[in-house]
């Protein structure tokens, strides 16, 4: 288990990141600049916080206020930079070896790198130098190079980003193979959601140096608490409108005249409210079969982006102000677009399934608001 607390002040940033994290994979999302890169190296002990401790599996290894600060070979952390860092004038065999602890005996070392050569499937290059090797070969090397030392905690730096998407999809499962029997940490940074999603159970967004939410993927990914969160997810569908209670003793949520029915109204309260959902949640109707539906919208689409297996649509409601402003952007397969005959001014019914229509909470809030009742 990894618990972190840290406040760190740099020229201009300042990262204030807080995570606990059990023996998962996790992800660190977040642009670049963010501060992912930072924390994985303030975990391994080669930048020292200004305060706040760190502890791995119970044991600090960091504390900041008690004078804690062990040196990066005591964490029982393994590293995996972007670039590698290999060293040139290694072997392959080398390099793994470097990875043992200090004070391991010659046949022991020799054993475990010819396991890890084994596990790699790189058996036929223990003698090659990092140059002769392809990327993803020195990539292979420099995970096997981690790994070797039987680390508490595994820190990934975007360890796929220089590789071409094939070779970074073969390595992905290669990975998530290599990990199945690991005990331990996995906290992977990537500025790739989808990389994210893959790999991880856990993600937790970063953005300013500062951790915006953390959850399961399915909760960060569906559930955004915040519009930044929302917008480094994909949610791009980032509505306004007003909250009311209606007759029936639901909340209702107005947008553009339409009373849109919301499934979770969580912390709702009457007033202007922002909320979201996702383009690919959103549903296209048959005119024939729109009547029963919830959340009807009538629009029509003013522009089209065609991405192979599937299609973005920009739709406008039909009572827009002006021809070629959108309202909702509109993930569809390419096979539904053909078989509804879709294509630029058509008109189209929509429909937003009220349990993925989410709320967003104001980023200043410091703290949840008072619940409201709708009775």
């Amino acid at each position: 288990m990894l618990e972190l607390a840290l406040d760190t002040r740099l020229t201009g940033f300042r990262l204030r990141t807080q995570l606990v994290i059990g023996d998962e994979i996790a992800a660190l999302y977040g642009p670049s600049g963010s501060g992912k890169s930072l924390t994985l190296l303030a975990i391994a002990g080669l930048i020292t916080p200004a305060s706040g401790t760190i502890r791995i599996n119970g044991r600090t290894v960091f504390d900041a206020d008690a004078g804690i600060d062990l040196a990066p070979h005591l964490r029982h952390v393994g590293l995996v930079f972007q670039e590698y860092a290999l060293f040139p004038h290694k072997t392959v065999s080398g390099n793994l070896s470097f990875g043992l602890a200090r004070g391991t005996s010659r046949d022991d070392a020799a054993d475990r790198v010819e396991e890890m050569l084994h596990l790699l499937r790189l058996e036929a290059f223990g003698q090659y130098y990092p140059h002769q090797l392809s990327g993803g070969q020195r990539q292979r090397v420099a995970l096997g190079r981690a790994l070797i030392g039987r680390p508490e905690i595994l820190l990934l730096d975007e360890p796929f980003s220089a590789l071409d998407p094939a070779v970074r999809e073969t390595l992905r499962q290669e990975l998530l193979q290599m990990l199945a029997d690991y005990r331990g940490t996995v906290l992977l940074v990537t500025h790739d959601l989808q990389e994210a999603y893959l790999m991880a159970s856990t993600i937790a967004i970063i953005d300013g140096g500062e951790v915006l939410q953390m959850g399961s993927r399915e909760e960060v990914l569906h559930e955004p608490r915040t519009r930044r969160v929302a917008e480094h997810t994909g949610a791009k569908n980032i509505l306004r409108g007003i909250a009311r209670c209606g007759h029936d003793g639901h909340w209702d949520i107005v947008w553009r005249g339409h009373h849109l029915r919301i499934a979770d109204p969580g912390q709702m309260a009457p007033g202007e409210v922002e909320y979201c959902i996702r383009p690919e949640d959103i549903r296209l109707v048959w005119p024939n079969r729109a009547e029963p539906r919830v959340n009807l919208l009538r629009g029509r689409i003013v522009h089209e982006l065609g991405r192979g297996l599937d299609y973005l649509l920009f739709v406008s409601l039909i009572d827009g102000e002006e021809w070629g402003k959108y309202d909702l952007e509109v993930q569809v397969r390419s096979r539904l677009h053909d078989l509804m005959a879709l294509y630029v001014g058509k008109e189209v019914w929509l429909s937003l399934p009220p349990d993925r229509l989410h709320l967003l909470s104001p980023e200043s809030e410091a703290t949840a608001p008072h619940v409201i009742r709708c009775a």
